[in-house]
């Protein structure tokens, strides 16, 4: 990764761009989502340009001292483009010159807008189309209203955080509030619906947390191989203990907060440490290379602790050579079809 993605505070910070054209009205377009002070260089202005009264002309010609104090410089003038970018960058100022990223320290992404929750796609700039391509398909994926659910949640967090213990719980509100019930009533503008099971959310999950034990088959080591329950139960989990056959490529699919607990780097036995920390609240994820032993000592002891366990099986060897050029998904859905 060249490219650093991050998200750049804007407010009331200033943006200079150098050109009066067609590439430099595009980028303002997307500026004026800000609240950035707008200022452009340039002898002729684009009419739309000319008309927004929120971006100042600044100046007919581009002299260096013109970009002091701006946050961000865009260049889209040809015969200004190399000074602009040596101007810049001798400000400490981050420049993207349209079509000449060999002179900028920034590219702008593709974006999905549906504010506060922005998704960027970028592929540093080696296929712009590509970038286009799939920020169309996530665009069509996400409701025009889910940056007002994103809203209510931002003004829902200190009730949660009074109300919901850290950890699991929070968590499993979190998940419900987004992708439950609720969402679907807030998106589909249903107060009264939203409040409801809103309520009914914040006192499930303020109930104690019960600790649980997910044993978890990571088949033959390829995380493309990992099934999709798999992938949620660490996604899920707030401690994952695993074996030394597991590689780094399976843990990178893990919740980043989450602790490991490597088998072998410990005096205690597996049993014992996967009972200690379910006793704790928490949910715990037991990650095998390749598939489950049912009826495995590990969940014989949880089951004698009273601990609640689940078995969640790996795709098996045998499994990836009966459809060797299949990918994880079709190889599930070949499964589901020979077991119905």
């Amino acid at each position: 990764m060249r490219y650093f993605p991050i998200f750049y505070d804007l407010e009331g910070r200033k943006v200079v761009l150098v050109g009066g054209g067609e590439e430099v009205l595009r980028k303002v377009r997307l500026l004026l989502k800000t609240n950035a002070r707008i200022s452009v260089i340039a002898p002729l202005l684009h009419d739309e340009l000319a008309s927004e009264p929120r971006v100042e002309w600044l100046a007919r010609r581009f002299a260096p001292h013109l970009l002091d104090g701006a946050a961000l410089v865009y260049a889209a003038d040809p015969e200004l483009n190399n000074l602009v970018s040596i101007e810049a960058k001798a400000r400490g100022i981050p420049v993207n010159v349209i079509d000449g990223a060999e002179i900028s320290t920034f590219i702008t992404p593709s974006i999905v807008d549906r504010d506060p929750v922005i998704v960027a796609i970028g592929t540093e700039g080696t296929a712009p189309v590509l970038g286009q391509g799939i920020r169309a398909r996530i665009d069509a994926m996400l409701p025009n209203a889910l940056g007002v659910l994103a809203k209510k949640a931002n003004a829902l967090r200190p009730r949660v955080a009074n109300e919901v213990p850290q950890g699991s719980r929070r968590r499993s509100f979190w998940n419900r509030f987004f992708f439950g019930s609720i969402r679907d009533a807030a998106i589909a503008g249903d107060e009264a619906g939203y409040a409801h099971e809103l309520n009914i959310a914040l006192i499930d999950e303020a109930k104690p947390s019960v600790g649980r034990v997910s044993l978890v088959g990571a088949g033959p080591g390829d995380p493309e191989l990992l099934t999709l329950k798999a992938q949620r139960k660490l996604q899920e989990a707030d401690v994952i203990v695993y074996d030394g056959q597991i590689g780094s490529g399976i843990l990178e699919l893990a919740r980043r907060d989450a602790v490991r607990i490597a088998i072998g780097n410990t005096q205690f036995a597996t049993s014992d440490i996967l009972t200690h920390e379910a006793r704790s609240g928490k949910h715990v994820v037991f990650l095998v290379f390749g598939d489950v032993d049912t009826g495995s000592d590990e969940q014989a002891a949880l089951e004698d602790s009273g601990i609640a366990v689940e078995v969640v099986p790996g795709i098996t060897t045998s499994t990836t050579k009966v459809f060797p050029f299949m990918s994880r998904d079709d190889i599930a859905n070949e499964i589901l079809r020979a077991a119905s």
